[in-house]
């Protein structure tokens, strides 16, 4: 059970997932920082989403939600797997903009909230993978959970009814396995998921899993190929862990993979960020970030 702080924040509270595309994020005021219920939507009235050439931009979403300019300035938590460079640059818009801002960088640690980490070293694991678990468990707690992640990398995570994170897998993105082909091959076209999601589209069916064109068999082989690895992760978690179990899907890629799992899922792509506010809303101390004005 994830134990929050009785009240609510002085400060509003900016949440940051800076994955390896795009900066998605939401602004929670004090007087709405109630953690939201499982899922598929955004649950936040003030969130979006930027890629990372348009922090100017995100920065003006970021104004647009303080209000005016005697508003608190926000407690910042940022979860950043695209790297020192891009976090840096965010810590220093946010200075700029936010003076007296408190911002915390969170990383992956042995436990917290509930939630132990299996890795060998706590530290290995993805920060976005991490804390991807902890908005999982706090939406579902006491169940098992596969978390596939289908983005610029596919994740599969499995999280223990016990609230261990026991581990998973990572494959190339969709996108990623059809440019391997393309541009380590002398005659493979190269094409990219808004193929595979029109050819669905226009196929009205998924069946037979064969193609007779090298654009379908590329498309069709490679989200077969992860379509097959979910599938099997999946048994192999309902063999280790009887009982309730939940498959969720998010990420860039995941309307495209969706249509070709053959097991119940949902659809949840905010895991991250609903991690940060579990953090946020429990007392968890992340690291402090530098916040520099550039």
């Amino acid at each position: 059970m994830i134990r929050l702080k009785a009240s609510a924040p002085e400060r509003p509270l900016l949440l940051i997932d800076a994955g390896n595309t795009r900066i998605k994020w939401a602004w929670i005021a004090g007087d709405d920082d109630a953690l939201p219920a499982a899922s598929g939507d955004t649950p936040w009235p003030h969130a979006g989403a930027r890629p990372h050439d348009q922090l100017a931009e995100l920065v003006e979403d970021w104004r647009d939600c303080r209000g005016g300019t005697g508003a608190a300035p926000p407690e910042v938590w940022i979860s950043a797997v695209a790297g020192p460079a891009l976090r840096d640059a965010l810590c220093a818009r946010i200075a700029r903009v936010f003076d007296g801002a408190r911002v915390r960088i969170v990383a992956s640690e042995a436990a917290a909230v509930g939630l132990r980490n299996g890795y060998r070293d706590p530290a290995q694991l993805g920060t976005d993978r991490w804390v991807g678990a902890v908005g999982a468990r706090h939406a579902w707690p006491d169940t098992a959970l596969l978390l596939v992640t289908a983005g610029t990398a596919t994740t599969l995570d499995i999280v223990a009814p016990d609230g261990l994170f026991a581990g998973g897998l990572i494959l190339p993105g969709l996108t990623l396995m059809m440019r391997a082909l393309s541009r380590n091959t002398a005659q493979l076209p190269e094409i990219d998921i808004g193929y595979l999601a029109a050819r669905d589209a226009q196929a009205q069916t998924i069946v037979p899993p064969w193609a007779d064109n090298t654009q379908d068999a590329i498309a069709l082989g490679c989200v077969t190929a992860q379509a097959g690895a979910i599938a099997q992760t999946w048994q192999a978690l309902q063999t280790r862990y009887p009982g309730p179990a939940r498959c969720v899907l998010s990420g860039g890629a995941r309307a495209a993979l969706g249509p070709h799992l053959r097991m119940p899922f949902q659809m949840h792509d905010n895991l991250v960020l609903l991690g940060l506010q579990v953090l946020a809303q429990a007392g968890h101390e992340g690291r402090p970030g530098v916040a520099t004005p550039a």
